[in-house]
């Protein structure tokens, strides 16, 4: 016999959130047009972040992600979990990481592995933040706001992109180097789940 559905955070247990979006939408987006020349610039736009360009700001709802979430399945007590599972009402509703796709036009699988970035293997480090371990927010947009190198200009302004609209941090935490190590094949970046 399978037990009813239950919550995975009890009624009881709730607690209050204050989630934030901290997105830089708009300043990256203004930055990227600016920065990347006409080829660039079409070249992003075929690329798997090309649509998100037409976003004018990305407007978060925390309160609401923060209910729902609250109100997710737990999944010992739901059968054949697919995705993730919440109880709205007296209804679970289910969100799969296809639909996810779906809706954001993003891509989703197994991380591939990514060496850790050192200076001996990849150049980005080794030209732009040589001496540094760490590379925060306003450090990577300096960096690209200042890059003169077309080529390298071009690589920088998809990881701005993925870490100032995506992953959207505050200015002074860390960016993974690993990034930067991904952006010297486009090819394999926009693959990227």
């Amino acid at each position: 016999m399978v037990s009813p559905i239950k919550l995975m955070i009890a009624k009881e247990e709730k607690f209050q959130g204050n989630a934030l979006s901290l997105s830089h939408t708009k300043t990256a987006i203004n930055n990227i047009n600016e920065k990347f020349c006409l080829q660039q610039l079409r070249r992003f736009e075929e690329s798997c972040f090309g649509h998100l360009l037409l976003i004018e700001d990305l407007k978060w709802t925390s309160s609401i992600v923060h209910g729902l979430l609250l109100r997710k399945a737990d999944p010992k007590t739901v059968s054949q979990v697919n995705g993730i599972k919440f109880i709205v009402g007296s209804k679970v509703i289910q969100f799969t990481a296809q639909q996810f796709c779906v809706v954001t036009g993003l891509r989703f699988g197994n991380l591939p592995f990514i060496p850790i970035a050192t200076n001996e293997n990849f150049s980005l480090k080794r030209k732009y933040f040589c001496n540094d371990k760490t590379v925060n927010l306003l450090e990577l947009e300096k960096t690209f706001l200042d890059c003169a190198n077309e080529d390298d200009v071009f690589k920088l302004g998809f990881v701005y992109f993925a870490v100032f609209v995506l992953l959207g941090s505050e200015k002074d935490v860390h960016i993974d180097m690993r990034y930067l190590k991904l952006a010297e094949d486009l090819e394999e970046f926009v693959k990227y789940p």
